[in-house]
Parts: C-alpha cells; sequence; structure tokens
C-alpha cells in the first residue's frame, strides 16, 4: 500500500510543478526534454547493479521501451495542445478516462476476474472522473480539433496498458525495472532533443537561447526527480500485488483526479463546482468499491 500512496502523492507533485510554470514562465517544452534526461540519471544513481550495456540490448524489454519512450513524450505535448486549443478540463478527462483501456486489457488479456461491486465501482471511477474536472464555461470548439482528445484518450490508455503487460511478461526484477524506466526516459529525451534541434534550426520557431535559460534547465529538473519515481513506484505497486492491475490504475487515476482537485482549491484557490465535488465524492466511494 506505501508504494500506491507514493505514486499518488508523486502523481499530484508533478501536476502542482507544471502548475509552477506559468508562474515563472517556463518554457514547458524545453524544460520536459531536460525533465527525461534528468529522470533517467536519477534512475541510474539508485540503481543496485550500475549499467550493463549488454544486459540492457539482451533484455527483452528493451524493445518496449523505446516505443514508450515515444509514447511519453507524445503525450505530453498532446495534452497540452489539447489544454491550449480546447480546455484544461477536456485534456484532463481524455487523459483519465483513458483508465477503461487497461482495466479491459487486464480482464481480456491477462484473465482477471472482478466482482459485480469491483465491477460498479470501475463504471463509477468514469462518472467521477468526468464530473469532478466539468466546467461549465462554454467554449467555441473547432471540430478540426476533435483528433487532439481522442489521441489522449488512446495514447494515455496505450502507456498504461504497455507499463502494465511489461510488468507482466518482462519486468520481473527491482534492476529490471529500474535499466527499464531508465531506458525509456533516456528515449524520451532523445525524442525530445530531436524535436528541439528541429524547432530551432529547421523551423526556426524557437530562439537558442531558450535552451539554455537557467529557469528552464532548473525547472527540468525539479520535474524530473518526481518523474522518475512515478514510474518506479507504479511498477512497485503492480510487484506488491495488493490490487488486481484491472483495480489499481482506476484507484491511482481517481486518486490523482480527487487530490489534484482539493490541492488546488487550497494551494491555487481554484474554484470547485457542485459537480466537480459530487466527482469527488464518487471517487472516494469507487476507491472503496474496486478495493473491496
Amino acid at each position: 500500500m506505501l508504494y500506491i500512496v507514493l505514486t499518488i502523492i508523486i502523481s499530484v507533485l508533478l501536476l502542482v510543478i507544471f502548475k509552477a510554470f506559468q508562474k515563472y514562465a517556463v518554457n514547458s517544452l524545453v524544460a520536459i526534454v531536460f525533465n527525461y534526461i534528468t529522470a533517467g540519471v536519477t534512475g541510474i544513481c539508485f540503481l543496485n547493479s550500475g549499467i550493463n550495456l549488454h544486459v540492457i540490448f539482451s533484455a527483452q524489454w528493451i524493445y518496449i521501451c523505446v516505443p514508450l519512450g515515444l509514447l511519453f513524450i507524445s503525450i505530453f505535448y498532446l495534452i497540452a495542445l489539447t489544454a491550449q486549443r480546447i480546455s484544461i478540463s477536456t485534456a484532463s478527462v481524455a487523459n483519465k478516462m483513458s483508465v477503461v483501456m487497461p482495466v479491459l486489457f487486464s480482464i481480456i488479456f491477462l484473465g482477471q476476474q472482478l466482482s459485480i461491486l469491483k465491477i460498479a465501482g470501475i463504471f463509477l471511477a468514469l462518472i467521477a472522473v468526468y464530473l469532478s474536472t466539468y466546467s461549465n464555461k462554454k467554449k467555441e470548439i473547432n471540430r478540426g480539433l476533435i483528433w487532439l482528445p481522442i489521441l489522449v484518450f488512446i495514447g494515455s490508455g496505450l502507456i498504461d496498458i504497455i507499463i502494465n503487460a511489461s510488468n507482466e511478461f518482462y519486468v520481473h526484477s527491482q534492476d529490471d525495472s529500474g535499466l527499464f524506466t531508465i531506458c525509456t526516459f533516456l528515449t524520451a529525451f532523445i525524442v525530445g532533443g530531436g524535436i528541439l534541434i528541429y524547432l530551432v534550426f529547421v523551423r526556426r520557431s524557437m530562439n537558442p537561447g531558450e535552451i539554455i535559460k537557467p529557469k528552464n534547465i532548473a525547472a527540468g529538473i525539479i520535474l524530473g526527480v518526481p518523474n522518475y519515481f512515478s514510474i518506479f513506484f507504479i511498477f512497485k505497486s503492480l510487484d506488491a500485488k495488493v490490487f488486481q492491475s484491472a483495480q489499481l490504475f482506476p484507484v491511482l487515476n481517481l486518486s490523482n483526479v480527487a487530490l489534484s482537485a482539493f490541492i488546488g482549491w487550497l494551494v491555487f484557490k481554484e474554484k470547485l463546482s457542485p459537480l466537480n465535488i459530487t466527482g469527488i465524492a464518487l471517487a472516494i466511494i469507487s476507491i472503496l468499491l474496486i478495493s473491496f
């Protein structure tokens, strides 16, 4: 249970850090790229066995962490685009509702059995996520942008499925999970670095000074350390077997939504509507149903 609690706390901490990016006018893309190299280095520092390239390139999971790293940075970027061009609530709902994908994967492909109460809790979870992130602010939406939340939904679900499947079939020890996470983050850094080079030297849409600006680098470092542990503790939570994976991902996502809303209200003075409060209450009920 400790690893589950740590996963939830760190996931919410990441959102708080992202919120601070706005206040200090941090270039999010640059910070995200530096976050991935920081996360990779953090993982190396906490490895028990050190780095063995032969072990890494002969591991079955090496072919999985490459597309996963690509998904990491791509979905980060798509979530940002969705929030900017449609709304933050749309981005949040698309990201969190994707929990249905790893749940279905666990039931169909891993043969996990769920009671009626747990199934009711999962359906209630979807309602809770929607209500807790609902905003009654009307905004004209370009129908041509509908692909953004769809891609966020699919990509976020795929990330959870890949992590779940990797833990089930390929990542069998703490060293495995550490190396897998490191390689995934370093892949994301390479992809992100390529994007920055393209924006600076090909499209010329970014000032080269943005990449070396101290506050952007510092923001990436501050984000990168907890980001590494957010994934590492998901693996530890799956290994602990407190919940089946079909239960774990709804619990993580719902707790994230509820705690994020509370922190937003307490620290950032964000307003919660009656529907948002209802959603948080349903999230708590849903977690209880899934847990028992």
